[in-house]
């Protein structure tokens, strides 16, 4: 027989929203973040970007190729990456690895309604970068239930190192931007390579 007094029922209750309140809430949990081993790491590749631009999420090291995968600081929206391919003469196309179509392929096969917007080449050092922005639909909806519109850049730069020809591809993207990227954007990825 269970007592009926408004006092054991409201000590009942309190206990119960005490302990599923403590459930519900975990305390932060500590751990090991590998962030200093993965800037240790750009730092050996010699390919360091200004952390107060982007921050370095991850890296992909293989035998001729790295790959940097970056979050936009100012600009949370933004993600980027960057390749950096050390071509083999028996295996790999030199000149495919360097025409920026090759690479903007890959990326239009995976986006709707993908748009070409300007297309240039500058000279930077010796070498020339080439880069072509680009729009899409992106599977993000607004408040109206539309598709959110987004806009990328993509750019190509070939470049020597210890003597060895170095090519980069790189890539910056955002979702629910308002305008087409320009050269001025690639600037912080640009800088850690060595211009031949």
């Amino acid at each position: 027989m269970m007592p009926k007094a408004p006092g054991f029922i409201s000590v009942l209750a309190f206990l119960l929203l005490v302990n599923g309140c403590s459930a519900l809430v975990q305390p932060d949990r500590e751990y090991a973040n590998n962030q200093g081993v993965i800037e240790y790491t750009a730092r050996a590749a010699a390919y360091s970007v200004d952390g107060d631009s982007y921050l370095l999420q991850r890296i992909e090291i293989e035998w001729d190729t790295a790959t940097f995968y970056y979050a936009g600081v100012s600009d949370p929206r933004e993600d980027a990456w960057v390749l950096r391919f050390s071509p083999k003469s028996s295996e790999q196309d030199p000149v495919a690895l360097e025409d920026v179509y090759s690479h903007l392929t890959l990326i239009e096969g995976l986006r709707d309604d993908f748009k070409v917007g300007a297309d240039e080449e500058d000279l930077v050092g010796e070498s020339s970068l080439r880069h072509v922005s680009y729009s899409y639909q992106s599977k993000s909806r607004d408040s109206e239930g539309k598709a959110v519109r987004g806009h990328g850049i993509i750019a190509v730069y070939s470049t020597r190192r210890d003597d060895l020809p170095v090519v980069y591809a790189m890539k910056i993207e955002a979702v629910g931007r308002k305008a087409h990227y320009t050269r001025k954007a690639l600037a912080p990825f640009l800088r850690p390579i060595p211009q031949s």
